[in-house]
């Protein structure tokens, strides 16, 4: 009996020592993703897009209004018929613009993805060539919005060696 929690005693020490010797790393991912030059670029790009559709959906907003100022200017001299299919045409157009609104916001998201998923991977595999060539078993991400790492003490900063990998100054 006195064997089995001698080893145990034994193994249990061992594995704490092991774990104690592995070396933990943290970064601030959204500080790294927003000193990549490539992050700037692509923020340029989401936002010409976002202001391409937003003028388009500004000329179809001003469209719609013209058309509602001219019904209602009219109102006094149209026909029942013709007031009725003016009414159905600004109501598919008011669905055109909200079926437009929402394409837009979902296009501008997956324009986003397309565009910050290159770097993300790149700033990944930067990270993990860090780990590797400094022997890290982890590395937190530390940025305050993720919320991953909510106490910090100890551990290496390995935002240097990441900007090193990756050229930046």
């Amino acid at each position: 009996m006195k064997r089995v929690i001698l080893a145990l005693a034994l193994t249990l020490g061992l594995a704490g020592t092991a774990t104690a010797q592995q070396k933990v790393g943290h970064i601030n991912v959204d500080e790294l993703l927003a000193i990549m030059p490539e992050t700037s670029t692509a923020e340029a790009e989401i936002q010409k897009y976002a202001e391409q559709l937003e003028g388009d959906l500004t000329e179809m907003q001003q469209e719609y209004t013209t058309k509602l100022q001219n019904a209602q200017a009219n109102q006094g001299t149209w026909t029942q018929l013709r007031l009725q299919k003016e009414g159905e045409e600004l109501q598919a157009m008011e669905q055109r613009m909200m079926a437009f609104n929402q394409s837009a916001q979902q296009d501008l998201q997956r324009k986003q993805m397309d565009l910050m998923l290159p770097i993300i991977e790149k700033a990944q595999n930067a990270v993990n060539k860090v780990a590797e060539d400094n022997g890290f078993a982890y590395i937190l991400d530390a940025s305050p919005s993720k919320a991953i790492v909510i106490y910090l003490d100890g551990g290496d900063d390995v935002m240097p060696l990441v900007k090193a990998e990756l050229g930046i100054k």
